[in-house]
Protein backbone atom coordinates (compact mmCIF):
# COMPACT_ATOMS: atom_id res chain seq x y z
CA UNK A 1 0.00 0.00 0.00
CA UNK A 2 1.23 3.48 -0.80
CA UNK A 3 -0.02 6.88 0.32
CA UNK A 4 1.77 10.18 -0.01
CA UNK A 5 3.73 10.97 3.14
CA UNK A 6 1.76 13.89 4.58
CA UNK A 7 1.56 12.96 8.27
CA UNK A 8 3.14 10.51 10.70
CA UNK A 9 -0.23 8.74 10.83
CA UNK A 10 -0.11 8.09 7.08
CA UNK A 11 3.44 6.78 7.38
CA UNK A 12 2.28 4.43 10.14
CA UNK A 13 -0.59 3.14 8.02
CA UNK A 14 1.79 2.21 5.20
CA UNK A 15 4.16 0.44 7.58
CA UNK A 16 1.24 -1.42 9.21
CA UNK A 17 0.23 -2.75 5.80
CA UNK A 18 3.76 -4.13 5.38
CA UNK A 19 3.41 -5.87 8.75
CA UNK A 20 0.07 -7.37 7.71
CA UNK A 21 1.53 -8.58 4.41
CA UNK A 22 4.30 -10.42 6.24
CA UNK A 23 1.80 -11.98 8.66
CA UNK A 24 -0.44 -13.14 5.83
CA UNK A 25 2.40 -14.91 4.01
CA UNK A 26 3.67 -16.51 7.23
CA UNK A 27 0.21 -17.97 7.82
CA UNK A 28 -0.14 -19.00 4.17
CA UNK A 29 2.80 -21.40 4.23
CA UNK A 30 3.26 -22.36 7.86
CA UNK A 31 6.96 -23.12 7.43
CA UNK A 32 8.85 -24.03 10.64
CA UNK A 33 10.01 -21.11 12.77
CA UNK A 34 13.66 -21.87 11.99
CA UNK A 35 13.10 -22.04 8.23
CA UNK A 36 14.77 -19.12 6.43
CA UNK A 37 11.49 -18.21 4.76
CA UNK A 38 9.70 -17.77 8.07
CA UNK A 39 12.67 -16.10 9.73
CA UNK A 40 12.86 -13.51 6.96
CA UNK A 41 9.21 -12.54 7.22
CA UNK A 42 9.21 -12.48 11.02
CA UNK A 43 12.32 -10.30 11.09
CA UNK A 44 10.97 -7.84 8.54
CA UNK A 45 7.84 -7.65 10.66
CA UNK A 46 9.83 -6.96 13.83
CA UNK A 47 11.81 -4.15 12.18
CA UNK A 48 8.53 -2.75 10.84
CA UNK A 49 6.98 -2.80 14.31
CA UNK A 50 9.86 -0.64 15.56
CA UNK A 51 9.31 1.96 12.83
CA UNK A 52 5.57 1.76 13.36
CA UNK A 53 6.03 2.55 17.05
CA UNK A 54 8.22 5.55 16.29
CA UNK A 55 5.72 6.95 13.78
CA UNK A 56 2.87 6.53 16.25
CA UNK A 57 4.90 8.21 18.98
CA UNK A 58 5.74 11.16 16.73
CA UNK A 59 2.12 11.40 15.65
CA UNK A 60 0.98 11.54 19.28
CA UNK A 61 3.68 14.12 19.98
CA UNK A 62 2.41 16.39 17.23
CA UNK A 63 -1.38 16.06 17.69
CA UNK A 64 -1.80 14.88 21.28
CA UNK A 65 -3.18 16.93 24.14
CA UNK A 66 -0.99 18.97 26.46
CA UNK A 67 -0.45 16.07 28.86
CA UNK A 68 0.83 13.80 26.09
CA UNK A 69 2.99 16.47 24.54
CA UNK A 70 4.59 17.24 27.89
CA UNK A 71 5.09 13.59 28.86
CA UNK A 72 6.86 12.44 25.68
CA UNK A 73 9.90 14.77 25.99
CA UNK A 74 10.36 13.59 29.58
CA UNK A 75 10.18 9.93 28.52
CA UNK A 76 12.75 10.64 25.81
CA UNK A 77 15.08 12.29 28.34
CA UNK A 78 14.90 15.84 27.01
CA UNK A 79 16.08 18.28 29.68
CA UNK A 80 14.54 21.18 27.79
CA UNK A 81 11.41 20.86 25.68
CA UNK A 82 11.95 24.01 23.66
CA UNK A 83 11.12 24.12 19.96
CA UNK A 84 14.71 23.52 18.86
CA UNK A 85 15.22 20.45 21.08
CA UNK A 86 11.84 18.97 20.19
CA UNK A 87 12.43 19.44 16.47
CA UNK A 88 15.92 17.93 16.68
CA UNK A 89 14.74 14.88 18.64
CA UNK A 90 11.75 14.32 16.35
CA UNK A 91 13.85 14.58 13.20
CA UNK A 92 16.46 12.22 14.64
CA UNK A 93 13.90 9.57 15.57
CA UNK A 94 12.22 9.84 12.19
CA UNK A 95 15.42 9.64 10.13
CA UNK A 96 17.09 6.83 12.07
CA UNK A 97 13.90 4.77 12.15
CA UNK A 98 13.42 5.18 8.41
CA UNK A 99 17.03 4.21 7.79
CA UNK A 100 16.77 1.11 9.98
CA UNK A 101 13.62 -0.04 8.18
CA UNK A 102 15.22 -0.08 4.74
CA UNK A 103 18.63 -1.31 5.93
CA UNK A 104 17.41 -4.18 8.10
CA UNK A 105 14.39 -4.99 5.95
CA UNK A 106 16.46 -5.20 2.79
CA UNK A 107 19.10 -7.17 4.67
CA UNK A 108 16.54 -9.86 5.46
CA UNK A 109 15.25 -10.05 1.89
CA UNK A 110 18.73 -10.31 0.39
CA UNK A 111 19.76 -13.05 2.78
CA UNK A 112 16.56 -14.96 2.10
CA UNK A 113 17.45 -14.98 -1.60
CA UNK A 114 20.95 -16.24 -0.76
CA UNK A 115 19.59 -18.97 1.53
CA UNK A 116 17.17 -20.25 -1.10
CA UNK A 117 19.90 -20.23 -3.75
CA UNK A 118 22.11 -22.32 -1.48
CA UNK A 119 19.30 -24.73 -0.62
CA UNK A 120 18.23 -25.51 -4.19
CA UNK A 121 21.66 -25.27 -5.79
CA UNK A 122 21.34 -22.06 -7.80
CA UNK A 123 24.68 -20.40 -8.53
CA UNK A 124 25.44 -17.03 -10.09
CA UNK A 125 28.53 -16.20 -12.09
CA UNK A 126 29.40 -13.27 -9.83
CA UNK A 127 28.73 -12.33 -6.24
CA UNK A 128 26.24 -9.73 -5.07
CA UNK A 129 22.52 -9.58 -4.38
CA UNK A 130 21.49 -8.46 -7.87
CA UNK A 131 23.25 -11.37 -9.55
CA UNK A 132 21.97 -13.92 -7.05
CA UNK A 133 18.42 -12.60 -7.40
CA UNK A 134 18.74 -12.65 -11.19
CA UNK A 135 19.97 -16.25 -11.14
CA UNK A 136 17.20 -17.43 -8.80
CA UNK A 137 14.43 -15.65 -10.69
CA UNK A 138 15.69 -17.00 -14.02
CA UNK A 139 15.84 -20.50 -12.54
CA UNK A 140 12.21 -20.16 -11.40
CA UNK A 141 11.03 -18.78 -14.74
CA UNK A 142 10.37 -15.18 -13.69
CA UNK A 143 11.25 -12.14 -15.80
CA UNK A 144 12.77 -8.69 -15.46
CA UNK A 145 9.75 -7.23 -13.66
CA UNK A 146 10.38 -9.26 -10.50
CA UNK A 147 14.08 -8.42 -10.59
CA UNK A 148 13.33 -4.70 -10.87
CA UNK A 149 11.04 -4.95 -7.85
CA UNK A 150 13.73 -6.60 -5.74
CA UNK A 151 16.29 -4.09 -6.98
CA UNK A 152 14.19 -1.07 -5.99
CA UNK A 153 14.66 -1.58 -2.26
CA UNK A 154 18.36 -2.20 -2.82
CA UNK A 155 18.68 1.09 -4.71
CA UNK A 156 16.97 3.01 -1.90
CA UNK A 157 19.29 1.37 0.61
CA UNK A 158 22.37 2.12 -1.50
CA UNK A 159 21.38 5.77 -1.91
CA UNK A 160 21.03 6.22 1.84
CA UNK A 161 24.53 4.78 2.20
CA UNK A 162 25.63 7.68 -0.03
CA UNK A 163 23.87 10.45 1.90
CA UNK A 164 20.78 10.21 -0.29
CA UNK A 165 22.59 10.40 -3.65
CA UNK A 166 22.20 7.70 -6.30
CA UNK A 167 25.46 6.44 -7.77
CA UNK A 168 24.43 4.08 -10.53
CA UNK A 169 26.39 1.11 -11.79
CA UNK A 170 28.73 2.53 -14.43
CA UNK A 171 26.93 5.85 -14.09
CA UNK A 172 23.57 4.41 -15.07
CA UNK A 173 20.08 5.39 -13.97
CA UNK A 174 17.42 3.03 -12.66
CA UNK A 175 13.65 3.33 -12.95
CA UNK A 176 10.87 1.08 -11.71
CA UNK A 177 7.12 1.26 -11.25
CA UNK A 178 5.64 -0.74 -8.37
CA UNK A 179 1.85 -0.93 -8.53
CA UNK A 180 1.62 2.49 -10.09
CA UNK A 181 4.23 4.12 -7.82
CA UNK A 182 7.21 5.50 -9.72
CA UNK A 183 10.75 5.12 -8.40
CA UNK A 184 13.46 7.10 -10.19
CA UNK A 185 17.17 6.93 -9.45
CA UNK A 186 19.26 9.37 -11.48
CA UNK A 187 23.03 9.06 -11.27
CA UNK A 188 24.56 11.81 -9.15
CA UNK A 189 21.22 13.20 -8.02
CA UNK A 190 19.35 13.17 -4.73
CA UNK A 191 16.80 10.37 -4.45
CA UNK A 192 13.24 11.63 -3.96
CA UNK A 193 11.57 8.25 -3.43
CA UNK A 194 12.88 7.34 0.03
CA UNK A 195 10.01 8.45 2.28
CA UNK A 196 8.54 6.01 4.81
CA UNK A 197 5.66 5.14 2.44
CA UNK A 198 8.08 4.60 -0.46
CA UNK A 199 10.27 2.34 1.67
CA UNK A 200 7.38 0.35 3.16
CA UNK A 201 5.81 -0.05 -0.28
CA UNK A 202 9.07 -1.20 -1.89
CA UNK A 203 9.69 -3.73 0.87
CA UNK A 204 6.09 -4.95 0.66
CA UNK A 205 6.40 -5.49 -3.09
CA UNK A 206 9.67 -7.37 -2.55
CA UNK A 207 7.98 -9.55 0.08
CA UNK A 208 5.30 -10.36 -2.50
CA UNK A 209 8.05 -11.42 -4.92
CA UNK A 210 9.40 -13.72 -2.20
CA UNK A 211 5.87 -15.14 -1.97
CA UNK A 212 6.02 -15.93 -5.70
CA UNK A 213 9.43 -17.54 -5.25
CA UNK A 214 8.19 -19.67 -2.34
CA UNK A 215 5.37 -20.91 -4.59
CA UNK A 216 7.59 -21.61 -7.60
CA UNK A 217 7.74 -25.26 -8.64
CA UNK A 218 11.53 -25.30 -8.43
CA UNK A 219 11.48 -24.12 -4.81
CA UNK A 220 8.50 -26.23 -3.72
CA UNK A 221 10.38 -29.29 -4.98
CA UNK A 222 12.78 -28.72 -2.09
CA UNK A 223 10.62 -30.25 0.62
CA UNK A 224 13.07 -30.05 3.52
CA UNK A 225 13.80 -27.10 5.75
CA UNK A 226 15.78 -24.22 4.25
CA UNK A 227 18.40 -23.32 6.87
CA UNK A 228 18.82 -19.73 7.91
CA UNK A 229 22.53 -19.65 7.21
CA UNK A 230 22.93 -15.89 7.08
CA UNK A 231 20.05 -13.83 8.39
CA UNK A 232 20.20 -12.77 12.03
CA UNK A 233 17.21 -14.06 13.97
CA UNK A 234 15.91 -10.92 15.59
CA UNK A 235 12.26 -11.79 15.87
CA UNK A 236 11.68 -15.40 16.82
CA UNK A 237 10.12 -16.17 20.18
CA UNK A 238 7.14 -14.14 21.28
CA UNK A 239 6.80 -12.47 17.88
CA UNK A 240 6.69 -15.80 16.05
CA UNK A 241 3.69 -16.74 18.15
CA UNK A 242 1.65 -14.15 16.24
CA UNK A 243 1.45 -16.56 13.33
Amino acid sequence: MFKESKTQKVDAECILHLVETCTGIIKKYGFPDNDARTTTLVNVRVVSYSSLGICNLLDSWSIGDDVVRQAIPQLLGLDKADNKSVRFMGDSLHKTSKLSLILLGQFQIENCIANICNAIGVESNTMGFYNKADALLSHCGFDQDELDILNTGAQIRNSLHSNGIHHGYRGGNFHSELKGVQYDFIDGQKVSCASFPHIAHALECSIEVLDEIFSARQVKAHTSLIPDAYAMTIGLGTDAEEK
